[in-house]
């Protein structure tokens, strides 16, 4: 059993005296103020000093049994008889308390994580795919669902809030799941929802530009995908043609060896059912060179490569009996975006009358990329459509106008 930091052991003690308990459970605890409450203690981290009175407001109503927060705050926010518990230690180490809760359900599990601008979701998918086919049980953690591969269940979160990290490390702990898979995003990087967590492997797809709004600068979106790097224990894949290879290792301070990986690799004999797009190609080397590290021999890898599918929404090709292809995608990033359309361009160009992109930009997100955007479009296609892609509180018309500057 490991040591318990005296913090929580000392925040485990308040928890079993005002629930009257011999063990905490987790299902004694809230950390939102929106979640079912009566009898229940809530936890709040890094919430907003303007929005606590109304959380504890609405949770009080709702009979909660206590309070813990990760800061001092005016004594008129809290009711007189509401136990509270202020827990600096908290807000930095709350995996480590969630681990004690559950019962440390990462023990034994073999941790991935996949980091990088673009392709992240995509290589989670083949990776998954691949250890099912050896034989493993994958747990993942992704932007299109968490669950046990393949049955996800949608989320909104692409890297969750800590509790909602345990609740689904609990589920695969239950269902001996050997592998779990994470995608760690830079905003849940840089927000520490992944802190503590010991990974065995980890992937860098590749590093560009994005996300700026959240990050306002590109060293510190960097900086933000290094941390996974940092708790990486045996192995890191970096992608030998990012152009800020040197820039990572330079910020990146690990016991973890690293690996190099581009879009060859040396393997003959396979077929997939895959796009020979170059991100796939770099999927299927990064696979190859994982499989390889674990001393997976090409006659397996071949019949892994012959059998893996492809990932819905991403490289997705559908053809019709009027000799229409239709590729669909989620290229959202400008590199990204020129990778797939330079791919069509090429390959189709000479069979085909007219290529036909249709394509929009979120809102409340990256503007610049918008009008590159639209000169890739515009550079690789017959005829460009351009369409709503989640506006957010962004005015619609004023996204599309943005994009057709670059048209």
């Amino acid at each position: 059993m490991k040591k318990k930091h005296p913090e929580i052991k000392n925040l485990i003690e308040f928890l079993k005296s005002i629930l009257n308990k011999k063990r905490v459970m987790p299902s004694d605890l809230i950390f939102h103020s929106d979640e079912g409450q009566i009898g229940k203690v809530l936890i709040l981290t890094n919430f907003s000093n303007n929005n606590i009175n109304n959380y504890i407001k609405s949770s009080y109503k709702k009979n909660i049994r206590g309070l813990v927060i990760d800061r001092e705050i005016s004594k008129k926010h809290i009711p007189n008889d509401l136990p509270v518990y202020v827990c600096k230690y908290l807000s930095n180490n709350m995996n480590l308390f969630l681990s004690e809760i559950y019962d440390y359900p990462l023990k034994g599990k073999k941790i991935i994580g996949v980091t990088g601008t673009d392709g992240k979701t995509s290589i989670i998918h083949l990776l998954a795919q691949t250890y099912k086919l050896l034989g493993k049980r994958v747990g993942i953690i992704s932007t299109d669902g968490n669950g046990i591969y393949p049955k996800l269940k949608k989320t909104i979160y692409t890297t969750p809030r800590s509790d909602i990290l345990y609740r689904n490390f609990n589920i695969f702990h239950k269902k001996s799941v050997d592998i779990i898979i994470l995608e760690a995003s830079s905003q849940g990087l840089h927000q520490g929802r992944l802190l503590h967590i010991n990974f065995d492997i980890s992937i860098v797809t590749n590093i560009t530009k994005d996300h700026l709004d959240y990050h306002k600068t590109y060293l510190s979106y960097i900086k933000s995908k290094c941390i996974l790097l940092n708790m990486t224990r045996k192995i890191i894949f970096l992608n030998k043609d990012c152009k800020n290879v040197q820039r990572i290792l330079n910020i990146t301070s690990t016991p973890a060896k690293f690996y190099y990986y581009d879009s060859s690799y040396k393997i003959h004999g396979h077929k997939t059912k895959l796009l020979d797009t170059r991100s796939n190609r770099y999927n299927l080397s990064l696979i190859y060179n994982i499989l390889k590290y674990s001393k997976i021999s090409d006659k397996v890898i071949i019949s892994i490569f012959e059998r893996l599918r492809p990932i819905p929404g991403r490289n997705n090709i559908i053809h019709k009996s009027n000799s229409a292809k239709f590729i669909i995608d989620y290229a959202h990033t400008k590199d990204a975006f020129e990778c797939l359309l330079k791919y069509i361009y090429e390959t189709y160009y000479k069979k085909i009358n007219n290529i036909i992109v249709v394509f929009g930009c979120g809102g409340d997100r990256d503007q610049i990329k918008r009008k590159e955007m639209g000169k890739i479009a515009n550079k690789y296609s017959d005829i460009v459509i351009l369409t709503n892609d989640n506006p957010r509180g962004e005015n619609p018309e004023k996204i599309i106008t943005d994009i057709s500057k670059g048209i």
